[in-house]
């Protein structure tokens, strides 16, 4: 899972001029803000993927979702995301928790995938990054 996390996190990789749909100069935190983006930790932003992803297809059952993890004002690096896998009543099936890292200024996509087939949806329940400044 990591693997696919990672894959599609560099093969989607945009210039912030690209992001920002074509303005010279870099993203800003009104910038994110105005496309849904949230802060979720101190600099760090996160949504559910919109518009340039490339979402996995998952057969035979289960559910699967990306979230943007955006590192614009601090490097994210150690993100732990935990989320609540849940089925068509509400309950909750399985815990799944995601590990990636982050530099200053990337933009990353966590492939979330539950193959219980009674899963339908993925709650954020926890999402930290810890960052080590040397």
């Amino acid at each position: 899972m990591g693997f696919g996390a990672g894959w599609g996190a560099s093969t989607l990789r945009t210039s912030p001029a690209q992001a920002t749909g074509g303005k010279a100069g870099l993203e800003t935190r009104g910038d994110l803000l105005a496309q849904g983006w949230s802060e979720a930790d101190q600099g760090v932003f996160i949504r559910r993927c919109q518009g340039n992803c490339r979402m996995p297809r998952l057969y035979g059952g289960g559910v699967v979702d990306v979230m943007e993890v955006s590192c614009l004002e601090r490097p994210c690096g150690q993100i732990q995301a935990v989320f609540d896998v849940l089925d068509g009543q509400g309950q909750v099936v399985q815990p799944l928790t995601l590990q990636h890292s982050g530099r200053q200024g990337e933009r990353l996509q966590l492939v979330l995938e539950s193959e219980r087939p009674e899963a339908r949806r993925f709650v954020l329940r926890e999402f930290r990054a810890k960052a080590r400044v040397d």
